[in-house]
C-alpha cells in the first residue's frame, strides 16, 4: 500500500511540475513571437483595421473620437493626435494600447501579437496599405 502512495504521490508531482512549465512556456513563447522582427510590410487594411474592427469599433463609432469603423479609421488616427508615423513613444493609440496612458480596450489588454502588429505598423511609417 506505502508503494502505491509512494507511486501516486511522484507521479502527482510529475504532473504538476509538466502542468505548471507548460504554463510558463507558453508565456515565453508569445514574448519571444511579439519580439521577433518582421520582414514583411504590415498592412492596414489587412492586418490593422480588422483589429480596430473586432476590438475597437464597438466603442469607437462613426459619432465618438476617434472613429475606428472601416473607411473612417485611417484618417482618424493619422492626424498628428493619436499617430505619429515611426515614433511609438508620441504615438497616444500605442501607448493605450500597452496600457500606459488609459487602458484601451477597456475589457482586456489585446493580445501582444496584436500589439506588436500595431507597433511594427507605426515603426514602418503608419501607411495606409
Amino acid at each position: 500500500m506505502k508503494k502505491i502512495l509512494n507511486l501516486i504521490s511522484k507521479a502527482a508531482v510529475v504532473l504538476l511540475m509538466l502542468s505548471l512549465s507548460s504554463c510558463y512556456y507558453d508565456e515565453i513563447l508569445e514574448e519571444v513571437i511579439a519580439d521577433d522582427p518582421v520582414d514583411e510590410v504590415i498592412s492596414f487594411a489587412a492586418d490593422i483595421q480588422p483589429i480596430f474592427t473586432e476590438s475597437c469599433a464597438s466603442c469607437h463609432p462613426s459619432f465618438s473620437e476617434p472613429d475606428l469603423t472601416v473607411g473612417n479609421s485611417y484618417s482618424a488616427i493619422t492626424d498628428g493626435t493619436y499617430i505619429v508615423p515611426e515614433d511609438l513613444n508620441a504615438s497616444l493609440l500605442y501607448q493605450t494600447l500597452l496600457w500606459e496612458v488609459s487602458p484601451m480596450p477597456q475589457s482586456e489588454q489585446l493580445p501582444a501579437s496584436e500589439i506588436n502588429l500595431v507597433k511594427l505598423w507605426i515603426e514602418q511609417g503608419a501607411l495606409d496599405n
